[in-house]
């Protein structure tokens, strides 16, 4: 019997966000998974603290902090101003390298965000953790590797992690296509991202899908941040690790990666008149 974990973390804000942006704020909300074999653990965390070495070995030393307990976060490595660092990039590749090394298979849902009548956070975040339970389980089915998986988030505030789990447990008994997800055990785990690699791993890659859609859905909103530079270099990264279904359900296959939009039809009018008279080429934004 083998058991797969899947990593999740989030990219972005789930609160309210003004037009023009302020600092700090965010258009889109994005729950991201990792699925990795548990059996392997020790040697991916073993690998990635590797690569923490061999590129920021002068920043973990300044910190005082041992090395696993020093992150490389995600928004840092996407971030504008650091488009030209060739060190970054060069990280964020070999962390995708150890995903495909490891058959690491990708999920994540984003929410655009509506502006002036906003989802509740916590909803969104239970919204989508919903969402990837679903596939989690189909890709589980599937799998001839693995016989169930567990559930392991970045931890937040107690109080708000208890809320997630315990709609989650609402939704796996109370529901009945949560019934049906019998793949999966336990609720979600909350763990420190500070000490597990797999989390930090997740965090990476959850911030190049974000990057990517805030740069499909999100550039011509008023101080929006300039992500143009990550889609042509990781949008095929980022779809050859998307889950896809061997078989179809209700008539169609399914896909990792999924785009909720929440915006206000008169919004998107808006903006799709804006953009175009900007950038004409988009990348694609994956299967929804």
């Amino acid at each position: 019997m083998s058991t797969c974990v899947f990593y999740i973390d989030e990219a972005g804000s789930k609160d309210r966000f003004s037009i023009p942006l302020k600092s700090g704020e965010t258009a889109i909300f994005c729950l991201f998974a990792l699925a990795m074999p548990l059996a392997d653990w020790r040697d991916f965390d073993r690998d990635y603290l590797r690569l923490k070495w061999r590129f920021f070995e002068k920043e973990i030393n300044e910190s005082n902090r041992r090395a696993e307990l020093w992150e490389v976060k995600g928004n840092e490595l996407c971030s504008p101003r650091n488009r030209y660092s060739d060190r970054r990039h060069a990280f964020l590749r070999e962390v995708f390298n150890l995903c495909e090394r490891y058959r690491a298979v990708a999920f994540g849902v984003t929410f655009l965000k509506d502006h002036a009548n906003p989802m509740q956070p916590e909803a969104q975040y239970s919204m989508g953790l919903q969402f990837l339970a679903e596939r989690f389980n189909i890709y589980l089915k599937e799998s001839d590797a693995y016989d169930y998986g567990i559930l392991i988030a970045d931890e937040r505030m107690k109080a708000l992690d208890h809320k997630v789990a315990t709609s989650y447990l609402s939704y796996i008994f109370g529901h009945e296509t949560g019934r049906s997800l019998t793949c999966l055990t336990e609720a979600p785990l909350f763990a420190d991202s500070r000490l597990t690699a797999g989390l930090q791993m997740a965090d990476n890659i959850a911030a190049v899908i974000f990057a990517n859609h805030y740069d499909y859905y999100c550039r011509n909103i008023a101080g929006a941040p300039d992500y143009s530079h990550i889609p042509p270099s990781y949008w095929p990264r980022l779809t050859a690790l998307q889950f896809k279904s061997k078989h179809r359900y209700e008539s169609f296959y399914q896909y990792g990666y999924k785009v909720c939009d929440h915006r206000s039809h008169l919004e998107q009018q808006e903006l799709q008149l804006d953009a175009e008279t900007t950038r004409a080429v988009r990348v694609p934004s994956g299967r929804l």
